[in-house]
């Protein structure tokens, strides 16, 4: 699969993009650009931080997705320079659910120098056109909320918020053990 963009306007020379899917060899390369991606998601919330370890665990999963029939890995490169990428999987949901079943979006990045020239339209595409080449009706995907160019870049592409995920930091000394009565708050009990 191979699609082919125009390059920046702020590039004086017209070149076009490849993506296609990794391979083995494109391994170091993809993680470059991953730790790229979490190190800007990073910057929005510290919590999107990498583990110590996460080149190991990234080799791992990205060596399962090369082999795997439900995901997509695609590299896109300019005169064989790694440009950008975009990562994505079948997610199985419980089958309680009606709607069980969807395409997942879990890393999509361009490098700066690239972004705003369609590179992106053109791997969330290709992960749109994998989704429907499965039969798979939706294609969804997690965005920081403080990341307003992501959103309306989402946006754009017909995505719409269906969901927010809040969350709240615990202190320390609560969440490393809970009250021993938590069990009746949780029913809406209180002990006296």
């Amino acid at each position: 699969m191979v699609h082919t963009g125009v390059a920046p306007a702020t590039q004086r020379r017209r070149t076009s993009w490849d993506i296609a899917p990794v391979t083995r060899g494109d391994i170091a390369e993809l993680a470059q650009l991953f730790l790229k991606l979490h190190l800007y998601n990073a910057s929005f919330d510290p919590r999107f931080a990498l583990a110590e370890d996460w080149e190991r665990h990234f080799a791992a999963m990205v060596e399962s997705a090369i082999t795997g029939k439900d995901h997509l890995v695609l590299l896109a490169r300019d005169d064989g320079r790694p440009v950008g990428f975009v990562l994505a999987a079948v997610h199985h949901d419980s089958p309680i659910w009606q709607h069980n079943e969807w395409v997942e979006v879990e890393a999509l990045y361009v490098e700066h120098s690239w972004r705003g020239a369609g590179l992106a339209d053109d791997l969330l595409s290709c992960a749109c056109a994998w989704a429907n080449d499965l039969g798979l009706p939706a294609v969804q995907l997690y965005v920081t909320a403080s990341n307003t160019r992501a959103i309306s870049f989402y946006e754009r592409q017909e995505f719409r918020p269906v969901q927010s995920i809040m969350r709240a930091l615990l202190p320390a000394e609560q969440a490393e053990r809970p009250a021993p009565d938590a069990r009746l708050r949780y029913q809406g009990e209180s002990r006296r």
